[in-house]
């Protein structure tokens, strides 16, 4: 986890939070996956991969085809 410098540091109740409501949206999002038909390991690639992307800050890929 990157600080900025301007901010002051985390503290460990702090971090110990952020990690749990981590926890739980990945469990959500996962549980949610599996109910529209994907496979329990199938649905956490999907989420893991979603937070990947989301913490590079890379755009997402645009759908092959015409139009914007």
């Amino acid at each position: 986890m990157e600080q900025n410098p301007v901010t002051k540091p985390l503290t460990f109740k702090e971090q110990w939070e952020i990690k749990k409501l981590m926890k739980r949206a990945k469990k959500k999002a996962k549980h949610q996956l599996q109910e529209q038909g994907y496979g329990r390991r199938e649905a956490s690639q999907k989420v893991n991969s979603a937070l990947d992307r989301i913490a590079s800050n890379r755009p997402m890929k645009k759908a092959a085809g015409r139009g914007g």
